[in-house]
């Protein structure tokens, strides 16, 4: 494994003071100006959460409304009323005639928490009845609870966009994706992503085999160089190789574009189903980023070393929150361990 490049004097004084930010079952250790841009969160379908209350709640759900039956007038809306908790709404609908006919109907239930809506997705599928889903739906507001951006709990469950859901049931889907914002360094944008179950339809002997050819990070990035021959971009590749995180073992292309671009990518291959090697999970950082566009800043505020050493800094401080099944020690944050809790003493 390469060695991490240290921080230079500036970075140092951005990092020198630190917090934890958690998504998902996961956590990681940031300075503490930066900010959690918040991604895709589903357990086991999405969860999306909005600003305000129960009454601008129902606001969304008749522009909701309004939008399915024009975009699509055979869309029928089955139920629209108070949903299975207080403070809540919840409709229920046939996207189209075609989704009628296969019985494919969709939830949206709107769980309001002060000034905080969640909005939890489901639908009715082939392995599930529509008491089923609406039973899920009640459980997952039920026990859905409100959460300080910054606020980190301590016991199982799955971190949302100010939210958490108490679990520790580990045979739901469970997809994740986050980005930290540094205003110090507001062009330099880190992101990260986990899906536990990604091709959980595949054949064993299927996936083995993308696993070992397809899938891997220089896997890929080989078979796009042999593909795309002499137009593949030119980059300057600053460090690329194997990269074991915790106890994942991963593959790293840390890359700077022609343009100055620096493009980092982190991936690791696990297996279906296993909520401590997930089948799917990667990171990513670029620079020259601005309003949302790789490479629309006019150039990147860190140099190559620094880019590195921001990247080393927030890959090694991504772990799990709290301890799963088969997690070894030292790959979560909670519970401490006595060595740690001494030091800190």
């Amino acid at each position: 494994m390469p060695e991490r490049v240290k921080l230079t004097p500036r970075l140092q004084s951005i990092f020198n003071k630190t917090k934890i930010l958690c998504f998902g079952r996961y956590a990681i250790e940031v300075p503490y100006e930066a900010q959690f841009v918040a991604g895709n969160f589903a357990l086991p379908s999405d969860i999306v959460t909005v600003t305000g209350g129960l009454d601008e709640a129902k606001i969304r759900v008749a522009e909701r409304i309004r939008k399915l039956k024009s975009e699509e007038p055979t869309s029928e809306i089955t139920y629209n009323g108070p949903g299975p908790t207080e403070n809540s709404w919840q409709i229920r609908y046939f996207e189209d005639k075609y989704k009628k006919e296969r019985n494919a109907l969709f939830f949206d239930t709107y769980v309001s928490k002060d000034k905080v809506t969640f909005i939890l997705g489901d639908s009715v599928s082939q392995n599930d009845s529509e008491s089923t889903v609406i039973n899920r739906q009640l459980m997952r507001a039920k026990y859905l609870q409100l959460r300080a951006i910054d606020e980190v709990p301590t016991e199982s469950g799955f971190c949302v966009d100010q939210g958490f859901i108490p679990n520790n049931i580990y045979d739901l889907q469970e997809i994740v994706s986050i980005g930290i914002y540094l205003p110090s360094l507001p062009d330099v944008a880190f992101s990260v992503g986990s899906n536990k179950d990604a091709y959980a339809d595949y054949e064993k002997s299927r996936f083995e085999q993308m696993k070992r050819d397809e899938l891997p990070l220089l896997a890929r990035i080989t078979h796009a160089q042999n593909i795309q021959g002499a137009s593949y971009p030119h980059r300057d590749v600053l460090r690329e190789g194997k990269r074991d995180v915790q106890h994942w073992k991963g593959e790293e292309s840390l890359i700077r574009r022609s343009d100055g671009t620096h493009d980092f990518e982190w991936a690791f291959v696990g297996t279906p189903g296993d909520v401590a090697n997930p089948s799917e999970f990667h990171a990513a950082m670029f620079t020259k980023v601005e309003n949302s566009m790789v490479g629309a800043a006019k150039k990147a505020s860190v140099t190559d070393d620094e880019a590195i050493a921001i990247w080393d800094k927030f890959l090694f401080a991504l772990k799990f929150r709290v301890k799963v099944p088969g997690a070894p020690e030292d790959s979560y944050y909670f519970p401490k361990r006595q060595a740690d809790t001494t030091d800190q003493e």
